[in-house]
């Protein structure tokens, strides 16, 4: 399944926006009894960019319970929350501080190399090119969306109306709210400096925002939210509609000239990168390339499925090289498309 499966879907469209195609074979590995003897009897850490309860929290620690078991070696995985700062506290670590051999991966905001190339001054010591990518275990479009007490039902209620609106701090969840006040005329009153998903769906329910600035479709169908009509969805975030929600428009669909189209494109493509699970910088190849395989093998794993289907959570992977593919191709856009982009969302 993913892309594996979608390469007609997101995944082509991914491809034409950025030039490039899925689909590449990974590079031949080292031989796995070598790669056994390194990790057998260790324990690897899975670092966690947010608070627990989240949707980056739920899939990484999916991942943590299977992806040793397709590691030759067999290591195990312990996940260690570490939010702050929308989650650029963990990757600020798994950059320069965790051991570079293989041993420590993670999860990070999938907009962080899109932050990188608006000129986020909290990146400036980070290069989002030079992480280790494994895999994604889901690609799915991002929604914003308000509680159902909300007097904001749609965009045109957001632009008539100002409530507030719950973000971590620098990712999509005040990424998306900021592009919209400011090419779609929306009044969203951004409350930011929650340390991950859970928190903001909680004040969200207790009356302290009215909705939420971004979170994951895969990550809100289990909730039972849209079935209970507990939710609105303003708009979803992605390069196209998820075949669920055909009624509902992409923030691309709001822009009123070429130019504005170029920057809502361009917020919309780090969707692709879904929960990107990653190593360090400098991880010896042939490590990467035993995780990145037994990332593939995991996401094709019985008892995987199962256990994502469990817990409500969609399986659409995305491998490693299409990860860093994409990571590349985001960072490699122009100064000045990202600089207008930096000045609509007031990155500093």
């Amino acid at each position: 399944m993913g892309l594996y499966s979608r390469l007609s879907g997101a995944a082509a469209a991914i491809a034409v926006a950025f030039g490039f195609f899925a689909g590449a074979p990974a590079k031949a590995t080292a031989d796995d009894a070598a790669i056994a003897n390194f990790y057998r009897g260790k324990t690897m850490d899975l670092i966690i960019g947010y608070s627990p309860g989240g949707g980056y929290d739920q899939y990484a620690r999916l991942v943590g319970r299977f992806l040793g078991k397709h590691i030759p070696g067999n290591p195990s995985i312990v996940p260690r929350n570490l939010p702050g700062a929308s989650s650029r506290t963990a990757a600020a670590f798994l950059y320069a501080k965790a051991p570079q051999d293989g041993t420590v991966i993670g999860t990070a905001d999938q907009s962080l190399a899109l932050a990188q190339v608006m000129g986020d001054s909290t990146l400036r010591d980070i290069d989002t090119g030079k992480f280790g990518y494994v895999g994604s275990p889901t690609m799915e479009n991002n929604i914003v969306i308000t509680w159902h007490k909300s007097k904001v039902t749609d965009v045109e209620k957001a632009r008539q109306i100002a409530v507030p609106i719950g973000a971590t701090g620098g990712s999509t969840s005040s990424q998306y709210p900021l592009i919209m006040n400011n090419l779609l005329g929306t009044r969203f009153e951004i409350i930011m400096g929650y340390p991950g998903g859970n928190d903001i769906n909680m004040a969200m329910e207790n009356g302290e925002v009215d909705g939420r600035g971004s979170v994951n479709w895969g990550s809100v169908k289990p909730l039972g939210w849209v079935d209970k009509k507990m939710i609105n969805i303003l708009v979803q975030v992605g390069l196209q509609r998820e075949k669920e929600l055909p009624n509902v428009p992409l923030l691309m669909d709001f822009a009123a000239k070429d130019e504005d189209k170029q920057m809502l494109r361009l917020i919309s493509a780090p969707t692709t990168i879904g929960r990107p699970i990653f190593s360090t910088p400098n991880v010896p190849p042939e490590r990467l390339d035993a995780l990145r395989k037994a990332f593939d093998a995991m996401v094709k794993d019985p008892e995987f499925l199962a256990a994502a289907q469990k817990e409500g959570l969609l399986v659409e992977p995305i491998s490693g090289k299409q990860l860093e593919q994409i990571v590349t191709e985001i960072v490699s856009t122009p100064k000045d498309v990202g600089a207008k982009l930096a000045k609509l969302i007031g990155v500093q």
